[in-house]
């Protein structure tokens, strides 16, 4: 028949096909793009948050032992951020002594003190968590003075939680009742372990005051309190003179004779920028940055510094490099006696 004006040829169309053919349904979609982004949060969530428990009394007053904190892991440290990080000197530990540092036992007691076949190498990332208050950041220079936090010539004002050492001689005994209404710990009334018949010396030669002598670490509120009580009859910060070698306090240097009360100055090193070696001494203070967290080889020779055999009157750093201090400054997990913390090992910032 033919085609009229009445009678059009019938237009082509195309079969588009429904759910029920074959195509996901509209549910189906919507719960596959839910769990998708579910997905996509919980791997965000893994990459940018994290959880730490704090391990010792590092920051008390502040954080107390054992408190688990949420940790912010992308951000990079700020003044006065508390920062995770794992500690760069447990790179190394001994088998049978696991809590012990072996780098601060080697420096106190000599490397004799256990055998190398019981040393056993961890991972960075299986290393354990230590929290601490940041200081002074990349290209920064920082500088204790008497006890005194100065960064770039800037003194640092302490918090009201800071706990620091302090000699406390009394005449009688003092109530423990009175020590424990002051929310003293034992920790506190035993504040210095390591060195503290070296720092009482210190003391009597200053003050030929030869009695009852214990040293306490106390919050200044705390030290007033204390101070008040009858049977005290002094009580003062713990200061060691300068020069007076602490051989626990980096860079362990016995011709600087830098010590927990006078340390520096000290420039923490920034990702690409020169440090020069004005002397053999300066050289010193970033051998093991230079050789342990930047991987290369180290030697002094003379008045020479050879670093990968080539002799180098300077050193460009690849990354950055953070100074931190515990809050509680009794605590002895910080950058005055490990040295400078690597970017590498900060695992966050605790919110």
């Amino acid at each position: 028949m033919a085609k009229t004006k009445n009678n059009p040829a019938p237009a082509k169309t195309e079969t588009v096909p429904t759910a029920k053919e074959g195509g996901l349904s509209t549910k189906a979609i919507i719960a596959l793009s839910i769990a998708g982004l579910f997905i996509v949060a919980l791997v965000s969530l893994f990459f940018i948050f994290g959880r730490v428990r704090v391990v010792d009394n590092s920051m008390e007053n502040s954080v107390s032992t054992g408190t688990t904190l949420w940790l912010n892991k992308i951000s990079t440290p700020d003044y006065n951020d508390i920062v995770a990080y794992h500690h760069p000197e447990t790179d190394s530990v001994v088998a049978s002594a696991r809590e012990k540092n072996y780098y601060k036992m080697c420096r106190m007691y000599g490397e004799s003190w256990v055998s190398k076949a019981e040393l056993v190498k961890q991972d960075l990332h299986k290393r354990p968590i230590y929290i601490s208050r940041c200081v002074a950041l990349p290209g920064d220079i920082v500088e204790i003075r008497d006890n005194h936090l100065i960064v770039n010539k800037k003194e640092t004002p302490q918090l009201k939680t800071n706990k620091n050492l302090y000699y406390v001689v009394t005449e009688g005994l003092i109530n423990p009742a009175v020590l424990d209404s002051l929310g003293l710990t034992p920790a506190d009334i035993d504040g210095e372990t390591d060195y503290a018949e070296d720092f009482l010396n210190v003391y009597r030669q200053k003050t030929k005051i030869y009695s009852a002598i214990k040293i306490y670490s106390l919050t200044g509120e705390a030290a007033q309190k204390l101070s008040k009580l009858s049977v005290i009859k002094k009580i003062e910060p713990v200061c060691l003179p300068k020069k007076h070698f602490e051989p626990t306090v980096f860079p362990y240097l016995k011709d600087d004779g830098w010590n927990e009360s006078n340390f520096g100055p000290l420039i923490v090193p920034k990702e690409d920028k020169i440090i020069k070696f004005s002397n053999i001494q300066v050289a010193k203070y970033y051998r093991r940055v230079i050789e342990t967290y930047e991987g290369n080889k180290m030697e002094i020779k003379g008045n020479k510094v050879f670093i990968n055999g080539k002799e180098a009157t300077a050193y460009r750093f690849t990354q950055n490099y953070y100074f931190v201090i515990n809050d509680n400054r009794a605590n002895k997990n910080d950058s005055r006696f490990f040295g400078l913390l690597p970017e590498k090992h900060v695992v966050g910032i605790v919110f």
